[in-house]
């Protein structure tokens, strides 16, 4: 008894490592009306047949293992055939189009701290192009997949490098801060100076003060610079290198 028969199958799959993730997908071939004294399926020799071509978009077919899975209901045994589909993602495409240009964003954003606390503009427009520019990338990766209750590796990765380009916005805040109030002490100071029309002994040591402070301020605020080129690429190395331990080697628990 031949019969021909065309599906179309889904496969419900784990994002948990996406886009680092292996998928098993499954296709079963079972008879509810008959049972095995009536019915019985076994695998052909050679059961799958697979084109030297194929290819998918996004996964690399692995193996395909075949199962006779045989179930009892009620005391009856039916007869079940199982296929097993070993999937592995593709990662070009995600190394291309998300992380590497996510990388060169938090990279971009560490240019602020080479410019000088008083370029108020640039320091601006790079902080607000790079946060709006991983916001975008961020929803754009995220468009095309389902909505799961669970957080996925990209997840991980876009909302970290968001964090990242979001803190050296804030960094230049606190700088910015900084030279500002190095500005009122001076502004302050120069009209205390004209007010008080002082002999010129009294106004050379307020002049000498003046200058302690603004160094003192402008010293704190480059410092602040300095440290932050360190940090932030260093925060950044050892986030990468438990990312991509943590998601390479680890393996979620199959679901029940």
């Amino acid at each position: 008894y031949p019969n021909r028969v065309t599906a179309v199958f889904s496969c419900t799959m784990d994002l948990q490592k996406y886009p680092l993730d292996d998928q098993k997908c499954y296709i079963v071939l079972e008879s509810y009306g008959y049972s095995t004294e009536t019915l019985v399926m076994r695998w052909h020799p050679n059961p799958v047949e697979k084109a030297d071509n194929l290819q998918l978009p996004q996964f690399e077919l692995q193996n395909i293992t075949d199962y006779i899975c045989d179930v009892t209901y009620a005391g009856v045994t039916y007869t079940c055939l199982k296929l097993e589909l070993f999937l592995h993602r593709n990662l070009g495409y995600y190394i291309i189009q998300v992380y590497i240009p996510s990388f060169l964003i938090v990279i971009l954003s560490w240019v602020s701290f080479w410019l000088n606390v008083d370029s108020t503009p640039a320091r601006i427009s790079l902080g607000l192009l790079t946060v709006l520019t991983m916001t975008t990338q961020s929803q754009g990766a995220k468009a095309s997949l389902p909505r799961v209750s669970y957080i996925k590796a990209i997840d991980i990765w876009m909302s970290t490098c968001l964090l990242f380009v979001f803190a050296a916005l804030i960094e230049f805040a606190y700088v910015n801060v900084l030279a500002r109030v190095d500005q009122r002490k001076v502004n302050s100071v120069t009209s205390k100076l004209n007010e008080a029309k002082e002999d010129e002994e009294e106004k050379k040591q307020n002049q000498e003060s003046w200058c302690f402070t603004k160094l003192e301020d402008k010293e704190r605020a480059r410092m602040l610079d300095k440290i932050s080129r360190a940090i932030f690429p260093a925060v950044f190395l050892v986030f990468n290198i438990i990312y991509w331990l943590v998601y390479v080697f680890w393996e979620p628990s199959p679901a029940a």
